[in-house]
């Protein structure tokens, strides 16, 4: 699968079948007024998956006003079905824990064009008592070039989009997901593997893709078995790079690469690779509180 890692050009010279003639803003707000219920929380406060979830939607809805259609009307120059699919995640300032039933949340969400193909979301949550989180996402046009094939997934020719000016901290963010990519290709064997085959009721998205959120449930099923994130353990920040994806029944094999101790504090590097031809899904820095 090409990933938005792979390359950033400042524009691609493209336009969708029937794409919008307005220009589309090159910026988008949204808010959100939410109240956690049994949806939005888990065991151990909010749910993480949750908020990717609806932080995610967010992001799509964006894109869609920006470009003046629907996402189920995306189509490449091919007419091939394009979707906007996350190369990166980063979860910072995490305070899920804190998150009780009936309390009030507002979600606030911004969108950045970083060029024809790419955007990038940054969305803070925040209830009475302060703040509870800061996401921010990057994600690529792709499309499939072998109906139902996952692996044939590609970068898309886009509708045109107004492309934002790159500040400075957005360089050095792109700059450091090309310089991970690199070095994910030369890792060597996890100390610890855990196997699992993910399941298209549950881990699958509409699109037939493993969704991004799976990556997040997988990765701390891994964990949970390890004895490395317990119910009071805190997740106080997480940062995935999306390399690849599966089809279903393929097996996933999660790796831990290392682990790094501060006082209470673990910081643990994950890799999550198939097992069929050993393709290279993810990698994963989680950083945790541990209750003892």
């Amino acid at each position: 699968m090409a990933t938005l890692c792979e390359e950033f050009p400042d524009a691609v010279h493209a336009r969708a079948h029937g794409a919008a003639t307005e220009k589309p803003k090159g910026h988008d707000e949204r808010a959100l007024q939410l109240v956690a219920g049994m949806p939005e929380l888990n065991a151990c406060g909010l749910s993480e998956t949750w908020l990717q979830k609806t932080c995610g939607s967010q992001h799509w809805l964006s894109l869609a006003q920006a470009l003046g259609q629907p996402s189920d009307r995306w189509v490449d120059m091919q007419g091939r079905r394009v979707y906007a699919a996350f190369g990166w995640l980063h979860l910072r300032e995490a305070a899920l824990s804190r998150v009780a039933e009936g309390q009030g949340m507002r979600l606030h969400s911004r969108l950045q064009w970083l060029g024809r193909s790419h955007a990038l979301s940054r969305h803070w949550l925040a209830g009475f008592d302060g703040a509870m989180a800061a996401l921010d996402m990057l994600s690529v046009f792709v499309s499939r070039h072998r109906p139902g094939d996952n692996h044939s997934v590609r970068r898309a020719d886009v509708p045109a989009a107004a492309v934002s000016q790159p500040k400075p901290d957005t360089a050095a963010l792109l700059g450091h997901l090309r310089q991970w990519r690199l070095a994910s290709e030369t890792r060597a064997a996890g100390a610890l593997t855990w196997t699992t085959i993910p399941c298209p009721r549950s881990d699958f998205n509409g699109a037939g893709l493993l969704y991004f959120p799976s990556f997040t449930a997988i990765a701390d099923r891994a964990m949970w078995h390890w004895g490395m994130l317990e119910t009071d353990t805190k997740v106080l920040s997480r940062e995935c790079l999306f390399l690849g994806n599966v089809s279903v029944g393929e097996s996933v094999d999660v790796n831990l690469l290392r682990e790094e101790r501060a006082g209470p504090v673990r910081r643990y590097h994950l890799q999550m690779m198939s097992c069929e031809g050993r393709r290279r899904l993810a990698e994963m820095q989680v950083s945790v509180e541990a209750s003892t």
